[in-house]
């Protein structure tokens, strides 16, 4: 019996041992880990995640070959320059992005983790410390603004009040393509 019990157990742990990530695919920067459920997903997210031209041209500095490889390399720039927007360079800087396919998959997670229908295209999660987002209505701005959150988050020690943060994410979001 514990043969077949030690061996219903590596199966269990082989089939599921993939990304360790319910979404199904899990890539990483510098800054970012993003996790989506397909590629149509993450290909949506990159062609509706258009840079501006200084932006853009900072895309090709880096190895990008596959379109993960690009996303991350937008999301990565993306994230410094809100950094620099706000002047704030939080130590160990480190989030999750979430890309779900459109607003009604970000609404049911938001109600699934907070009990609230929402209707929002993407939210900031300051205890798990990750962007959710809906691919189908991703724009720099949105994502700027999602990061300034973040940033915020991690740079103080003490929360600034809601108002605060969130003037300083709308900043972020202003400002993202200056």
């Amino acid at each position: 019996m514990s043969n077949f019990f030690f061996t219903l157990l590596f199966l269990c742990c082989w089939l599921f041992s993939g990304t360790g990530n319910a979404l199904g695919q899990e890539q990483k920067s510098r800054y970012v880990t993003i996790s989506y459920d397909d590629k149509e997903v993450l290909q949506a997210f990159n062609e509706n995640l258009e840079l501006s031209r200084k932006l853009s041209y900072a895309t090709r500095k880096k190895n990008v070959v596959t379109v993960g490889d690009e996303v991350l390399a937008k999301a990565d720039i993306i994230i410094e320059k809100v950094q620099v927007v706000l002047d704030m360079f939080p130590d160990n800087y480190h989030i999750r992005l979430v890309l779900l396919p459109d607003e009604e998959d970000v609404a049911r997670v938001y109600k699934q983790k907070y009990g609230k229908r929402v209707d929002h295209i993407a939210y900031y999660s300051l205890s798990e410390k990750t962007i959710y987002i809906s691919a189908d209505d991703t724009r720099l701005r949105v994502l700027a603004h999602e990061i300034g959150h973040s940033v915020v988050d991690h740079y103080f020690q003490v929360r600034p009040p809601y108002n605060i943060h969130e003037l300083m994410a709308q900043f972020a979001e202003k400002h993202v393509t200056d």
